[in-house]
């Protein structure tokens, strides 16, 4: 396997900070850069040179997930395992091991004489945030004066935000997110942001919300009900991740993402081995379309078929919210961009995910800071039509302006209208724009199995007139089609609940209320 060409320089750099005698290294990259396949051939670099390896990871999946890479980079025959359950082949070069059985079972007075610690010129410490932790502290330790060490993240900062100066004396940094997006190699960013909770009453623990506190706090009937709302009106189509609180915060999304008949499932640390990989099977095969958390999902997983997140768990930890919102960004077959749901306040407070960042090992300080201030007419600015967060003064995806916006009231379960600001006259759309649209009605019309009957109609609602002289052209429904199409599914939704009588024709079906 070949690497790209930002990986080589990655590569590169850390080699020359080698060189230059820094012998314990952070290698930083963003989610889906691909930190385990520079780890791959490091590891292969390492063997042709006569050297050892020793791999440390924080979970059970991660070392199958790794040993795959490295079979995939032709070195599988080396690679042995130290983990419970596992039968452990001291004969091979390189070893990939759990930090909890490892730590275990190398902690001796006299680690040179435990047959259990690897002699190992290369150490790779996966998930490096994890650094300072006791578990990791001890087993470094034995490896600070013999060998290399190099820890892979994408935030290198510990629980509390500060930095890892304890452990390393380097930082290396891959290109950033917002050069990977432009090269192709991680798909943008959407935002919405619905209103955030209040969280001024919440204390503050290590630098971020008491877990207690905020479970109680965003575990109230109105912000769950307005998490499936708001999913609802903007990717209801879309394979999607929640972030959670706790495990019943968790479940009390679920409960009213499967009362509304979604298929959605629930992890957390206490859920089997067995029972979270059929889940996440389900999950890639469609079978499952949302996924609710608990600390789980936020570090060393991969769903790049996640085209939606929801962030329901607020944090002021930017390397938090820059993990939860990173599991989106990996690209997959069909999969133009990814929608980001942010029900916390975290956009507000931390920006995109884009946004440059420089790092820093100061541990009396915060281990982050954006590189360029934003400039004052380039501030966030959250849509109040549409929800969709910007930059600038006028909302790309409705058009509706900043000075425009006045106070908002809702007149009905439909939308929300403005009652302040001038209100611009409706464009008239052109007739090549209602070809469009109906090729694109066609083409959704077969996909979901719809009557003729549903595009006309449908047409009707978005023009106000029959369709008259279209072509029988196809076209892929865009963002704008999607969006509408989604506004229709929230109308006829709430009818049903509040008895309202209309005809679903995309299954001849008339209802009159709950009763069909």
């Amino acid at each position: 396997m070949e690497l790209r060409k930002y990986q080589n320089d990655h590569l590169g750099a850390a080699r020359h900070a080698i060189k230059t005698g820094n012998r314990k290294i952070i290698l930083q990259a963003p989610t889906g850069a691909g930190k385990t396949i520079e780890a791959a051939e490091v590891a292969r670099a390492a063997i042709n040179k006569g050297n050892n390896v020793l791999f440390l990871v924080n979970k059970r999946d991660l070392v199958y997930q790794c040993r795959d890479r490295f079979i995939s980079f032709g070195i599988g025959d080396e690679v042995g395992l130290i983990m419970a359950g596992e039968e452990t082949d001291f004969s091979r070069r390189i070893m990939i091991a759990t930090i909890q059985t490892y730590h275990r079972r190398a902690k001796l007075d006299d680690p040179e004489s435990n047959f259990w610690v690897h002699n190992a010129q290369i150490v790779i410490v996966d998930e490096a945030h994890s650094s300072v932790c006791s578990t990791y502290m001890s087993v470094l330790e034995i490896y600070k004066k013999k060998a290399v060490i190099l820890g892979l993240t994408a935030t290198p900062c510990r629980a509390d935000g500060r930095g890892l100066g304890r452990v390393y004396d380097r930082i290396v940094s891959s290109a950033d997110v917002r050069e990977l997006t432009e090269q192709g190699y991680l798909v943008p960013m959407v935002y919405y942001a619905p209103d955030a909770p209040d969280l001024s009453k919440i204390p503050i623990k290590m630098n971020d919300y008491a877990k207690k506190e905020l479970g109680e706090a965003m575990n109230k009937p109105k912000l769950v009900g307005d998490v499936y709302t708001q999913w609802f009106r903007i990717a209801p189509e879309r394979p999607t991740l929640i972030f959670c609180v706790n495990v019943k915060h968790s479940l009390a999304i679920k409960q009213e993402f499967e009362r509304c008949g979604v298929s959605i499932e629930h992890v957390d640390a206490r859920t089997p081995t067995d029972v979270r990989q059929d889940i996440y099977r389900r999950f890639r095969d469609g079978d499952v379309q949302v996924m609710t958390n608990v600390g789980i999902a936020t570090e060393g997983t991969d769903f790049p078929w996640v085209s939606c997140i929801v962030i329901a768990r607020p944090t002021r930890s930017f390397a938090f919210y820059f993990q939860m919102a990173g599991r989106g960004l990996r690209p997959y077959p069909y999969k133009e961009d990814c929608i980001l749901i942010d029900h916390s306040g975290c956009v507000d407070a931390h920006g995109f995910v884009d946004d440059p960042v420089e790092w820093t090992l100061d541990d009396k300080e915060l281990a982050w800071s954006k590189k360029k201030k934003r400039e004052k007419e380039k501030k966030l600015m959250t849509c109040k039509n549409c929800m969709f967060v910007f930059e600038g003064s006028k909302c790309p995806r409705c058009g509706a302006e900043v000075r425009n916006y006045g106070k908002l009231i809702e007149t009905t379960d439909d939308d929300l209208v403005r009652v302040k600001g001038k209100e611009k006259q409706k464009k008239k759309a052109t007739k090549e724009e209602k070809q469009n649209f109906y090729a694109m009605a066609r083409v959704y019309a077969k996909r979901k199995g719809y009557k003729r009957g549903w595009i006309a109609h449908t047409y009707r609602k978005r023009f106000g007139v029959w369709p008259r002289g279209m072509s029988d052209r196809k076209e892929e429904p865009d963002h704008k089609f999607i969006s509408f199409i989604t506004h229709l599914n929230i109308k006829q939704a709430h009818a049903r609940k509040k008895g309202t009588y209309f005809i679903d024709f995309s299954k001849n079906l008339c209802y009159n209320g709950r009763n069909n």
